[in-house]
């Protein structure tokens, strides 16, 4: 459970949702602390996008396939209750429309979403890219030129 600060006010703890529950990596460079996710301001390297994309996905025993809800330069939300464990290497690969390359490459999963009755949201995995082919990242900036951002940072 997190512990909530209030300038001048007692610690109160904030209630667990029950409609997601999420898992992340932690990652901090050897030697340091860091502040888990959840407790830091984390801002998003690529804008992300609204998109509907069928995907599969490989890994060492399994071929998955599942449905890309959201992508940026960097990653994508695949919707998805073959669900895989946090840090584990897959293969990607996406077929966007109107392009002559199919995004392929390596990806990280770096959490997921598992599944809740109480929710409308679909369980999934978030995965960074890693490694991609020739003419993946291009064919991933046009097809996202041409689409709005889902979320603006307000500054």
């Amino acid at each position: 459970m997190i512990q909530a600060k209030n300038s001048g006010q007692a610690s109160t703890s904030r209630e667990d949702s029950s409609e997601a529950q999420f898992t992340t990596i932690q990652q901090s460079p050897p030697g340091t602390s860091q502040a888990p996710l959840s407790q830091r301001s984390v801002r998003r390297e690529h804008a992300r996008y609204k998109v509907e994309l069928d995907v599969s996905l490989g890994s060492e025993h399994n071929f998955y396939a599942g449905f890309v809800e959201n992508m940026s330069a960097g990653g994508v939300f695949i919707a998805t209750h073959m669900i895989k464990k946090c840090g584990e290497i897959v293969d990607v690969s996406i077929r966007v429309p109107n392009s002559v390359h199919v995004v392929r490459g390596i990806g990280e999963v770096r959490w997921v979403r598992e599944f809740s009755e109480r929710s409308n949201v679909p369980p999934g995995i978030g995965i960074r890219f890693i490694e991609l082919e020739p003419g993946s990242q291009e064919a991933i900036q046009e097809f996202l030129a041409r689409r709005e951002p889902m979320f603006f940072d307000e500054e």
